[in-house]
């Protein structure tokens, strides 16, 4: 390999990392906005006698519905995404399907578990009541 390939070799690489990063990203927001939005709406408790009427199993159980359905999305949307073809693939015998970036989910959970409004209110409510338990 000469040097002129190597560093178009690293160039494309680094294009290939910005591409994965903004597809990941925005279809991470956009699965997290509708699932905040449809998926758990049932989960939303936005007033305090309806956060107070359960109890913290129940919120526990709801935590762990929620994080469940989140690994599932980001399962699907890990393998949905690493089908989206990058233009520059197979030039200098640059392989995309062997960047981490497109093979891990880490992202998209990141981005998932990050973005979560009603995850986040969940995780709120469960640090009081064991802060009062405590």
């Amino acid at each position: 390999m000469t040097e002129k390939n190597y560093y178009s070799l690293i160039f494309i690489k680094i294009i290939a990392i910005i591409y994965s990063t903004i597809i990941y990203s925005y279809a991470s927001l956009l699965i997290v906005f509708y699932s905040d939005k449809y998926l758990f709406k049932h989960f939303n408790d936005e007033t305090d006698e309806k956060i107070n009427d359960k109890s913290t199993l129940m919120h526990f159980t709801e935590f762990t519905i929620i994080i469940s359905i989140i690994g599932i999305l980001a399962y699907f949307g890990r393998n949905i995404l690493c089908k989206v073809p990058f233009p520059l693939d197979n030039y200098y015998e640059f392989d995309y399907m062997r960047l981490k970036e497109v093979t891990s989910g880490g992202m998209i959970l990141y981005i998932l578990f990050s973005f979560s409004i009603i995850l986040n209110k969940k995780i709120n409510i469960l640090r009081k009541r064991l802060e009062m338990a405590i």
